[in-house]
């Protein structure tokens, strides 16, 4: 296979609790016949998916879902080789993990389109608030924008309270795909925030109109991947560090003769300087018979 097609989306729509499995298994079954590799997750609320395969299987797995579920938007990149090892599906307390199943969008709400987001970074005077985690912001934001501090999006309301953004200003949230800023916007609605719009489609739906513009860097993305460029295209830059599974920008050469990437944090502990956990647990051994040598 020469071209790998990748789609993201998600849909919030009711689901029965009751009719979670027999979907579950639906969409298992539907994927692994095509070949399909990637993660959907799926709750009461709705359905979060990102998958890979032949330009074919994928576009037969956006018919699927447009029949079944009606309108959902796709976001989609291709890559050389698959970007997931498997296909799974699994079911959520929520599609997006607020750690707040209460809060349930419904249909858009105070979306600024690509066109309309870039006018307004333009011409007026805002606050940016990236809804992400710090790991994904140190590798490409938007200029000017507010790290939330977060190691995950469960600590996202505590933010909000604890920041003091100024409620007499625009606020502007923005995440990879959208999906998070749709119940970071309600949240900061229950904390009396009225002035406050999202992003629609994320940094990737920006980034297909307006590449190398207001958002710099890269943006992270939750598979082997690692990254996306301006371009939308596979990091050239970033890798998955195999010791922490983030995103690593050193090249390592490991003993075995293999490259990979590992980050700086990780590199600190000089047995990390390898291209997986397996090779550095080799290193570990190695060293700690060599003093058990020296010792006796």
């Amino acid at each position: 296979m020469g071209v790998f097609s990748i789609t993201s989306c998600y849909a919030f729509f009711p689901i029965g609790e009751s009719g979670l499995g027999v979907l579950r298994t639906e969409l298992l079954n539907f994927g692994k016949r095509r070949g399909l590799e990637g993660l959907t997750l799926i709750a009461t609320e709705g359905i979060n998916a990102t998958v890979c395969g032949s330009p074919e299987a994928i576009a037969e797995w956006k018919a699927m879902l447009t029949e079944r579920f009606g309108h959902i938007v796709f976001k989609d990149s291709t890559a050389p080789r698959s970007v997931f090892r498997r296909f799974s599906v699994k079911i959520k307390p929520e599609i997006v993990g607020l750690k707040k199943p209460d809060v349930r969008p419904q249909g858009r709400h105070r979306h600024l389109s690509p066109e309309e987001w870039e006018k307004t970074l333009e011409q007026e005077d805002v606050v940016l608030v990236d809804t992400r985690n710090s790991y994904e912001y140190s590798i490409g934001k938007f200029r000017g924008a507010i790290d939330c501090g977060t190691d995950s999006f469960g600590e996202f309301p505590a933010f909000v309270e604890k920041a003091k953004l100024p409620k007499d200003k625009k606020i502007l949230m923005y995440c990879t795909g959208g999906i998070r800023c749709e119940k970071a916007l309600l949240e900061m609605e229950s904390q009396g925030y009225d002035n406050v719009y999202q992003l629609e489609g994320g940094i990737l739906g920006y980034l297909e109109k307006f590449p190398h513009k207001h958002f710099e860097g890269e943006c992270f993305v939750f598979d082997y991947r690692v990254a996306v460029n301006q371009e939308l295209r596979p990091s050239d830059v970033y890798g998955l560090c195999p010791h922490c599974g983030l995103a690593g920008s050193i090249r390592v050469h490991c003993r075995c003769g293999k490259q990979g990437f590992a980050c700086g944090e990780c590199l600190k502990d000089p047995s990390c300087r390898t291209c997986s956990k397996r090779c550095r647990n080799e290193v570990r051994k190695a060293v700690a018979t060599t003093r058990t040598s020296v010792c006796g």
